[in-house]
């Protein structure tokens, strides 16, 4: 069976079209598999396998989010993540503190201060946008991030060392690093 990423925010929501056409949305992914099992019970329908009926759907609307089991990682290295996807690991793991509601920003003058730091650093890494999905999902991850305000920082690159987002990652509130290659000036530094 064909899986999707459950770390990626889906672009238009959690959402599944019942086989009556009746669009059924929830705020997850566990939640939504509830509801389709809830409505098709109310509706005298047969109860199929929703998890699995979600999973063609997502994979219908955005194959390149999907792959199969035991399939490879994408490109980037024998046994290595590419870049990409370790950006993408990384917001989505904001992505999950925030739907915890662990996730605070920054004021505006200590972003700014960040990205001015950022955008002169030498570790600033570009992303493969070869692969447009990732591109994609990372902008619609960034929106929800940022409470649906555009980025102020459009000409950061994504930290090559700890694959942040850095036009998120100026703007919220993190533990700081010790990484032995970050600069020494990189605001990621503890002390």
């Amino acid at each position: 069976m064909i899986e999707f990423n459950r770390n990626l925010y889906p672009d238009g929501g959690y959402v599944f079209t019942e086989s009556d056409g009746t669009r059924l949305k929830a705020s997850g992914w566990k939640t939504l598999e509830a509801k389709i099992r809830g409505y098709r019970a109310t509706n005298r329908m047969p109860p199929g396998d929703p998890w699995t009926e979600i999973n063609v759907q997502y994979c219908a609307r955005t194959p390149h989010l999907c792959r199969h089991p035991g399939q490879p990682v994408p490109p980037g290295g024998l046994g290595e993540v590419s870049f990409n996807h370790r950006v993408l690991a990384w917001v989505g793991t904001m992505v999950g503190l925030k739907r915890k509601k662990d996730f605070n920003r920054v004021d505006s003058q200590t972003a700014l201060s960040r990205a001015n730091t950022c955008a002169t650093c030498p570790k600033q890494k570009s992303l493969n946008h070869a692969c447009e999905g990732c591109l994609m999902s990372l902008k619609d991850a960034r929106t929800g991030l940022l409470d649906g305000v555009k980025t102020k920082f459009k000409n950061l690159n994504p930290c090559g060392v700890l694959s942040e987002d850095c036009q998120v990652s100026v703007c919220i509130l993190q533990k700081p690093c010790n990484h032995p290659d970050l600069p020494e000036n990189c605001w990621r530094r503890s002390g």
